[in-house]
């Protein structure tokens, strides 16, 4: 029963680091948004606009002899990347503007910051994901090389980390389908015969 309380304790404190660091987060957006608006960053977003614009005409351009369907293609994948677009409109035309730039910017910029602070919450405090998936068994038989690095407590943190630093939605999925692997092994365990 320890054993239970134990890894329902670590499950709690795990997802709890996560809501932590998505609430800071969004604390830092809006410090971010804040400056943003004080120093005036507009005209630098709107000349980063007008230099990728830049970058996606040469790119058109050279593909001009590949035909029309590599150039959607660009514009398909310009559009997911930086424009959010939802798709389904037939015809549409590509708009850029410094705000897309900058909303995607942070966007960026604050996943790489939530990861690294994952990361760094994992090692301090010792998080180890892939460990309770196991069960805190280690992999039996001789591993491969890849096998002996993924089996490395600093990949183990990394990846806890990263799932923490992903925020509380995927800590929440892995938790759940820990817990379910645990109990198909438990409900095994006790089958008679097993």
């Amino acid at each position: 029963m320890d054993s239970l309380f134990a890894v329902t304790a670590r499950f709690a404190f795990v997802l709890a680091l996560a809501l932590l660091l998505e609430r800071a987060m969004e604390v830092l957006k809006s410090s971010y948004d804040l400056l943003d608006s004080r120093l005036d960053l507009n005209n630098f977003w709107t000349k980063r606009a007008y230099r990728i614009r830049g970058l996606l005409e040469k790119k058109l351009r050279r593909s001009e002899h590949a035909g029309p369907t590599y150039a959607a293609r660009v514009l398909r994948r310009f559009g997911e990347m930086l424009l959010n677009g939802q798709g389904g409109y037939s015809g549409s035309v590509p708009v850029l503007s410094g705000d897309l730039v900058r909303t995607r910017a942070v966007k960026v910029g604050l996943k790489v910051v939530a990861i690294t602070s994952g990361i760094a919450l994992a090692f301090a405090y010792s998080i180890d994901l892939v460990a309770l998936w196991n069960g805190g068994h280690a992999a039996t038989g001789e591993p491969s090389s890849f096998g002996k690095l993924l089996n490395s407590q600093g990949v183990h943190y990394i990846l806890s980390g990263t799932a923490i630093g992903l925020g509380s939605g995927p800590v929440h999925k892995i938790i759940t389908t820990i817990e379910k692997k645990r109990k198909r092994q438990r409900e095994k365990a006790d089958r008679p015969g097993a």
